[in-house]
């Protein structure tokens, strides 16, 4: 994925450092901004170091070893370690020569910090959280065992990358305000621009020529939407017991679940669950479950940033959100409601039932989701990307 450029202008490369060879997997952010980032003419390309072919061995072999060192147990974590940073820039410094560098993960590793001046390359970021917040918010979930000396390596050497990058440009204020207070990082360094949806945009014209949304409740019924593979941490259990409450008592209110459902709510009824959807191969089924519910909810626990309400917004959907991490600034680019952490399913059916009881309200949160869709793409978070950069 690269783009021609007139001898004089600079190049700058998206850096992917993930542990995986699909750029594409997890939340897809890499892939989608780059997609629009070579577009628009902010980048040159993307470059995925992920470790491959003969030269990709050496760091197939210090893993090996790592885990082995382990002993019996199983060890998690080697990507946070300066043994797998420093084998992925030993062979992308080179490509990378006299050229910006935005790396779309926390850690650059010692090598990278060491030679980089002597490659001419300038080192900027554009994350969604710092690695103490994800370590933290995420301990009961996805973090839960990478060991104590991975993530410890992993903090020292983000603190020293956040320290010497020229930019640093975050997804969300609350980032902002910890990585200032926590890593020591002047304000007029960080920046904010939240991120779009990771669905390529020429997907979505054709829904966007159709000029409306192909739902439009009438109040007699509500279609409520969840994605997610982590039904407990994005609160799947209080949502379905809220549709479970009013379901019982006369309303007509159904729940439509993308990814991982736990048996028990998948067989309530009123839930429909459609499974795993891999975007990559299956996008246009994603995009006709995902565009007609009439609201998006997920009650997160931990939530950096929020890439399942982004896909949502750019469909004109809206969304009901716990008031976590960066959610309130993807609320603000589309239209929906943020609600407490500790909300109850009692508490949460109080809520569904109020926009069945004045359809008028729920309309106009539809209308506003719709006429702003558009904030929810790449598309306008590049132009962002590029005046923070540049500024």
């Amino acid at each position: 994925m690269q783009r021609t450029l007139p001898p004089s202008a600079p190049r700058t490369y998206l850096v992917g450092c993930d542990f995986k060879s699909d750029i594409r997997v997890f939340s897809g952010s890499t892939y989608h901004l780059a997609l629009e980032g070579v577009k628009a003419g902010l980048l040159t390309g993307m470059v995925n170091l992920h470790p491959r072919g003969i030269s990709g061995w050496p760091v197939y072999a210090r893993a090996g070893w790592w885990r082995f060192s382990g002993g019996l147990r199983v060890r998690y974590g080697f990507k946070f370690t300066d043994g797998y940073l420093d084998g992925i820039w030993r062979r992308g410094l080179p490509t990378l020569q006299g050229s910006r560098v935005i790396n779309n993960f926390q850690l650059f590793g010692p090598r990278f910090i060491e030679c980089h001046e002597a490659f001419g390359i300038a080192p900027y970021f554009y994350i969604d959280a710092s690695l103490s917040e994800y370590f933290g918010e995420y301990q009961e979930f996805d973090t839960a065992h990478i060991e104590d000396a991975a993530m410890r390596q992993a903090l020292a050497a983000e603190r020293v990358g956040y320290a010497v990058c020229r930019k640093l440009v975050v997804m969300s204020k609350r980032t902002a305000s910890y990585i200032s207070r926590h890593y020591d990082v002047p304000q007029d360094k960080i920046r904010i621009v939240p991120p779009g949806a990771n669905i390529a945009e020429h997907l979505l014209e054709k829904f966007d020529e159709l000029g409306e949304q192909p739902r439009r409740s009438d109040g007699k019924s509500l279609v409520i939407g969840f994605i997610g593979l982590y039904p407990e941490r994005k609160g799947l259990p209080t949502i379905a017991g809220a549709v479970g409450l009013l379901r019982r008592t006369g309303y007509d209110i159904r729940l439509h679940v993308v990814g991982n459902c736990p048996p028990a709510i998948a067989q309530q009824e009123g839930v429909t669950h459609f499974g795993l959807i891999d975007k990559r191969v299956d996008t246009d089924r994603f995009i006709e479950i995902v565009r007609n519910v009439d609201v998006g909810c997920m009650l997160s626990r931990a939530e950096l940033t929020g890439i399942a309400y982004l896909e949502f917004l750019r469909m004109g959907v809206p969304v009901v959100a716990t008031d976590v991490g960066g959610a309130p600034e993807i609320v603000e680019l589309g239209a929906g409601d943020l609600v407490s952490l500790e909300i109850s399913a009692t508490e949460l059916a109080q809520r569904f039932a109020g926009m069945m009881d004045a359809p008028d309200r729920l309309a106009d949160l539809r209308e506003t989701a719709w006429r702003r869709r558009h904030n929810a793409s790449w598309r306008r978070a590049v132009p962002e990307l590029k005046r923070a950069l540049d500024q």
